[in-house]
């Protein structure tokens, strides 16, 4: 697993079968609101 910074947040990056993919979680979780990670998703 790898992690890349943007706008100052670390998002995982993981590659599966030579194929990149991030972290939705990641990026949910550094959204600035009282949602939780999960709700930002399935919204």
């Amino acid at each position: 697993m790898a992690k890349i910074t943007v706008q100052h947040t670390d998002i995982t990056v993981v590659n599966i079968h030579d194929q990149d993919y991030i972290s939705l979680t990641d990026m949910a979780n550094a959204k600035e609101s009282e949602s939780r990670a999960a709700d930002i998703i399935k919204n």
